[in-house]
């Protein structure tokens, strides 16, 4: 669907009442109706209302709304210019490197819901290269499951493959549409202990470009991950190629 960008997100004729007594506070039920609105398809590129106006349609202090827009902005949802107000944008994901999350639990904690389409599901012996990571010996086999994955917003962020020695037991037809992680953890009681990770750039392949949208050999972030469970035992290699404009990774350091 075509944004409207001249049709702005809300009314300044529209009333909401927040609940002042809820424990919840009022900056997180504002966040919610606004990303309520942020999330459909025809938002993009349309403005949301003035600081002055937000406060008369829910009612709120100056205060509450600055910090609902300062939310919104780390989320990377809307974009605040001087003199032009605050649109909402494609949003660029940001990934905390500090902690070990599925792509479904790092969209759950920013409060957004996940798209998914399963591209294939297979069963073949691992190639070299990923016999070496997961440990294998030759003519062991994995389930390989592809998968595009973005948010209701923005899709396709990422093209994953993620390789899972038939050793686990991991039946090829289940429903991959949701997290691996929960599913392993849940349905097949392996736990997940810690990972190795590295990321670095590289160039789209054509088929890479065309599951994503994108030009052949345009700039990616290529993440490749090893993940294990008990034992320092390799239970998952995957490899996720990212469009770079739509998601970052980031990471807490201290010296």
């Amino acid at each position: 669907m075509t944004p409207e960008p001249d049709i702005p997100l809300f009314r300044t004729s529209e009333r909401f009442a927040l609940d002042a007594d809820s424990p919840v506070p009022l900056y997180h039920q504002l966040e919610k109706v606004l990303l309520d609105r942020i999330t459909k398809e025809d938002s993009l590129g349309r403005m949301l209302p003035a600081e002055k106006d937000l406060m008369q349609i829910f009612g709120v202090s100056r205060a509450t709304v600055k910090k609902t827009f300062d939310n919104l902005v780390a989320k990377g949802l809307v974009e605040r210019r001087r003199a032009l107000g605050t649109k909402v944008i494609r949003q660029k994901i940001t990934e905390d490197l500090a902690r070990l999350s599925s792509y479904t639990e790092e969209m759950a904690k920013k409060g957004l819901s996940v798209s998914t389409e399963v591209l294939a599901v297979e069963v073949c012996a691992a190639e070299p290269d990923v016999r070496e990571q997961l440990q294998l010996t030759e003519g062991e086999q994995v389930v390989v499951v592809q998968r595009l994955r973005g948010t209701s917003e923005s899709f396709p962020v990422v093209l994953l493959e993620s390789q899972i020695p038939t050793s686990f037991g991991v039946d090829e037809r289940e429903d991959f549409g949701g997290s691996l992680y929960r599913l392993l953890e849940g349905k097949y009681k392996v736990p997940i202990e810690w990972a190795e990770e590295e990321i670095l750039a590289s160039q789209a392949s054509r088929p890479e470009a065309e599951r994503l949208g994108i030009e052949p050999g345009a700039c990616v972030l290529v993440m490749q991950r090893v993940t294990y469970t008990v034992g320092d035992r390799p239970l998952e290699f995957v490899r996720g190629v990212y469009r770079p404009e739509r998601y970052r990774f980031s990471i807490r350091i201290r010296r």
